[in-house]
């Protein structure tokens, strides 16, 4: 039964405060355990700090890609060490998402991390495990690159073309805020801070609908 104060937020018939939560640059520091694992085998200087200004990685400066199948290969290879069982957390995530399921929001964690061919089963017990060993909860893992079929009452997202999808079929998108995605209005997160959870409640409760709800959440 859905409390009558949430009905505003009701995602099909039972479910309310659902939050599609993405996880790499948003949970996850992807590109810092990539990186990690680059200078690891000697394909990248340590000194070398690449561009964050396009989220594409083989069109992004400083990576050692030529090609998007160069970035594909050395992902696979990172995969095989574990690559997502052993990348650091987002700071204060953990903590953000236990306020949130505290506060009866189904985390549903929505991902498109099965993008290469043979190592599916590897991804998915290494992001499980890593989600129970950061102590972050969630009612859902869901494994998709067709995100605009999930429906939920917000998602949370930094891809630009995510974003741009999931805003083009009507859904409430928070943009987590990265350098490759300024672009976007808001509502935006910069941060899993106490004061962040506190104003996702609010959109939760009040989505921001006029173009200045969007701007002054861009601002924030």
């Amino acid at each position: 039964m859905i409390p009558e104060q949430y009905m505003n937020q009701r995602v099909g018939l039972k479910g309310y405060r659902v939050l599609n939560l993405d996880l790499d640059g948003v949970c996850a520091d992807y590109k810092g355990a990539l990186r990690d694992y680059l200078v690891r085998h000697g394909m990248m200087d340590e000194s070398t700090v690449p561009s964050d200004d396009r989220y594409e990685l083989d069109r992004a400066s400083g990576w050692p890609f030529d090609t998007f199948d160069d970035y594909i290969a050395a992902h696979k290879a990172a995969e095989n060490e574990h690559l997502y069982a052993t990348m650091r957390p987002i700071d204060g995530v953990a903590h953000a998402m236990q306020r949130l399921a505290a506060e009866h929001v189904y985390i549903r964690i929505v991902t498109h991390r099965l993008f290469v061919a043979g190592q599916h089963r590897m991804v998915v017990a290494d992001t499980a495990q890593w989600l129970d060993e950061q102590h972050i909860p969630y009612m859902s893992l869901c494994f998709t690159g067709l995100k605009d079929s999930m429906q939920a009452t917000v998602s949370i997202d930094d891809s630009p073309a995510n974003i741009a999808t999931l805003r083009e079929v009507g859904q409430h998108v928070v943009v987590f805020d990265q350098p490759y995605n300024r672009g976007f209005d808001g509502p935006r997160l910069r941060d899993w801070s106490d004061e962040s959870v506190d104003r996702l409640l609010e959109w939760f409760d009040d989505w921001p609908e006029s173009e200045h709800g969007q701007a002054e959440g861009a601002r924030r």
